[in-house]
């Protein structure tokens, strides 16, 4: 029997679409770890199958049950969830923040009973945390804050547990010790387990499935072998990664080291066309590996003009909220003469900076090497007669590159 079910879940903040059909199901007794970038989702899978956030749209079910049809008090005594970050308003010592964890079988006012105390006990010492029962939990370390609220959870005694990156604030010690501790109390419970992890390598070691999301999205789910995958991971991930799979061991996932300066020691120079943010993180890896940028026409006040004064990147300026006239535009016509390449960001086209289109087209007259977003290419001409759009395929098909991530313009500037 499956102790969760997501069905087709779809789930905001306000107005914010953060999960897109999700659809997924924990057996009785799994450990299912959701891995991702930041951003993608997890979390917010753990707060749709507590019932704290509501689905907009599909069916969470515990049990078999609709979640929605599960009073707070019951779902309190089928699911305990160990928060990132755990805070009391009161000064509540280690042992009284786990005994809290007893309040949903009996209520917060009930007198402990014999059955309670072992629960507690229990869960202090499973997390090494007896000799600091009578520490206040404001004085612990992050660390210790971490196991606290491991033990807090598993002082509820409940059939399936939730974990928001139960590692991330632990030593290597802990870290392998709870895990461990989660393993055995699968094992020996048909505990189930749901957890979010940025560690591939101990989400792979100790959880059967794992799910990989992608922009809210369920990229893939499967056994380790068949998720961690070098192509997925790098679509993924935005990055250059191995796995090292051997025979009867779980697969270990290390990133290819990006080096320090452009290959060979040469720096490009490369001209980048973006705004609205469309060329920030670019902007970053080009000055990081060593290459020297320049960037425009943008808007002043624009956040890829803010990051680009940051990053000490030249940039040809046009005044706040006005169309690219001719003297910005002529300013950018000169960076991107003296590179080697142009890269076109994932920007937006409208009448007031379609003109830019030129310097890609100008660049690649001349010999220069163009890079051209194409993701979401056929939404971004929001010229009055979408005349972008086909100016862009033109790029393309005169030997223009097509790249997606920016990493792939890394890659392409170091072995062109």
């Amino acid at each position: 029997m499956n102790a969760i079910e997501l069905q087709n879940i779809s789930a905001a903040y306000r107005e914010c679409d953060v999960l897109h059909d999700v659809t997924l199901a924990v057996a009785e007794g799994e450990w299912l770890a959701l891995l991702g970038p930041n951003g993608t989702g997890k979390s917010t899978v753990l707060r749709v199958i507590t019932g704290l956030l509501p689905a907009r749209a599909g069916q969470a079910l515990l049990g078999g049950r609709d979640i929605r049809a599960i009073s707070g008090a019951e779902r309190a005594r089928l699911v305990a969830v160990v928060p990132q970050e755990i805070s009391t308003p009161l000064p509540f010592t280690v042992g009284e923040l786990v005994a809290l964890g007893r309040s949903s079988a009996h209520g917060r006012l009930a007198r402990a009973g014999a059955a309670d105390r072992r629960a507690i006990e229990r869960a202090l010492a499973y997390t090494d945390l007896l000799e600091l029962r009578d520490r206040p939990f404001g004085e612990l370390s992050g660390g210790e804050r971490q196991r606290a609220a491991i033990a807090l959870a598993l002082a509820q005694e409940t059939r399936i547990l939730l974990l928001d990156e139960p590692t991330a604030h632990l030593d290597l010690n802990h870290q392998w010790e709870i895990l461990r501790l989660l393993e055995r109390l699968r094992r020996e419970c048909q505990l189930t387990i749901v957890m979010t992890s940025h560690d591939l390598n101990l989400a792979a070691e100790f959880c059967s499935r794992l799910a990989l999301f992608d922009h809210g999205r369920l990229a893939a789910l499967g056994a380790p072998a068949e998720v961690l995958r070098e192509d997925l991971l790098r679509e993924v991930y935005h990055c250059d990664v191995r796995v090292r799979h051997e025979s009867g061991r779980a697969p270990e996932v290390r990133p290819e080291r990006r080096p320090q300066l452009a290959a060979g020691g040469r720096v490009r120079k490369v001209h980048v066309l973006a705004g609205g943010g469309s060329g920030a993180e670019l902007l970053r890896l080009l000055v990081l590996t060593g290459h020297q940028a320049s960037c425009g026409p943008l808007n002043m006040g624009d956040s890829d003009a803010q990051a680009a004064a940051a990053l000490d990147v030249s940039a040809a300026l046009e005044k706040p909220f006005s169309p690219l006239g001719p003297e910005a535009l002529d300013a950018a016509r000169r960076l991107a003469a003296e590179a080697e390449a142009l890269v076109l960001a994932e920007v937006p086209f409208g009448s007031g900076n379609v003109a830019v289109l030129a310097l890609a087209e100008e660049a690649l007259a001349r010999g220069a090497r163009v890079l051209v977003n194409t993701r979401h290419l056929e939404q971004r001409d929001f010229t009055p007669q979408r005349v972008a759009l086909p100016r862009l395929k033109a790029l393309l098909d005169r030997g223009a590159i097509a790249w997606q991530h920016a990493d792939e313009v890394i890659r392409a500037l170091e072995t062109g």
